[in-house]
């Protein structure tokens, strides 16, 4: 599949296809959506917790029943499942016939109270086992429809998170039902990187600082017995943010350890065995392709590299239709 499109002049710059990304779409995916609460255990922090996602159904007798196919879709940093990217493809997948999962992460959308520990990207384990109850509940919902394939796909820290569960699926016993592809978008493979090129952009990185001490100061609103982020408020980039938050609010010794925990190496991809397709532009401006080229030497992954696309943008042909909407296999 050819998606190497040059687009026109007024539409090339990577820092408009990107702002283009989080800009538009909005509203439902289905007449009805439906929100559910999950529970799932987490290892680093020893107890329960919850996420939440939504569900876009095909309604009764659409004519969609002979094969029930389930995608999962996650958002990125910072986003929820009410993104612009988020309901593209959502919208784009349900009007083929798909039913839809939209996962919020933990501290993502309307969910800062459900747990008092503070999101961060190392958490596959909840995210992981949310899928997978995602997919059986899906399952139960649907009955007697019989049940076709599952594919999971994520924009940048949820490309990560759906390159992580793609690996996760190949190494253990519970597996996901029915899991036929991943797709990860831009995915942010590398964080302390992308971190650093991020705070390289002034535009970028005002406008991730200002959202993410916005969660933190919701976060506290909700937890203020636990966090006081009012002493962080001089941080001037997210690097410097994020070190702070490391130091006082996690076990991680600073922000570089931190960024370890989730970083997606070679090794990792090696062992994927589900087809994993990763769409990604060499003119992203927080994420470099060489980054990538390294995991196309598993045969199961399928890397694209387009010349423009910014991060998660990818509108090379018109301002209405990005090309990942004509990525994800129908």
């Amino acid at each position: 599949m050819n998606l190497d499109y040059t687009p026109p002049i007024w539409l090339r710059h990577p820092m408009i296809q990107s702002t283009l990304a989080s800009r538009g779409k909005k509203g439902r995916i289905a007449a009805k959506s439906e929100g559910y609460l999950f529970q799932t255990y987490c290892p680093q922090e020893d107890r329960m917790v919850r996420l939440t996602g939504i569900y876009d159904l095909q309604p009764a007798h659409s004519g969609h029943e002979e094969r029930r196919t389930l995608a999962v879709l996650i958002h990125g940093w910072e986003g929820s499942s009410e993104s612009a990217y988020v309901i593209r493809l959502g919208q784009e997948l349900y009007s083929k016939g798909w039913d839809i999962f939209r996962l919020n992460l933990r501290d993502h959308g309307p969910t800062h109270h459900l747990n008092p520990g503070l999101f961060n990207g190392s958490l596959i384990d909840e995210v992981y086992d949310v899928i997978r109850q995602s997919v059986f509940h899906w399952q139960n919902l649907v009955s007697p429809s019989p049940i076709g394939r599952t594919v999971v796909a994520g924009f940048s820290m949820g490309g990560n998170f759906a390159l992580r569960v793609a690996g996760s699926h190949s190494t253990t016993k519970k597996q996901i039902p029915g899991l036929s592809h991943c797709y990860a978008i831009s995915p942010a493979v590398d964080p302390e990187k992308t971190t650093r090129m991020l705070d390289s952009h002034p535009v970028l990185s005002h406008y991730f600082l200002r959202k993410w001490f916005q969660s933190l100061k919701l976060k506290e609103k909700h937890f203020p017995e636990l966090y006081e982020f009012g002493n962080l408020s001089d941080a001037g980039d997210v690097m410097t943010l994020t070190d702070r938050v490391a130091r006082q609010y996690s076990h991680y010794q600073d922000a570089s350890h931190y960024f370890q925990s989730y970083t997606v190496r070679k090794g990792h991809a090696d062992r994927i065995d589900v087809p994993l397709t990763i769409l990604s532009a060499q003119d992203d401006p927080i994420i470099a392709p060489r980054e990538l080229e390294d995991f196309a030497t598993n045969p199961n992954i399928n890397l694209i590299l387009t010349r423009h696309g910014g991060h998660n943008g990818f509108f090379l042909q018109n301002l209405k239709r990005p090309i990942y909407l004509d990525l994800v296999e129908t």
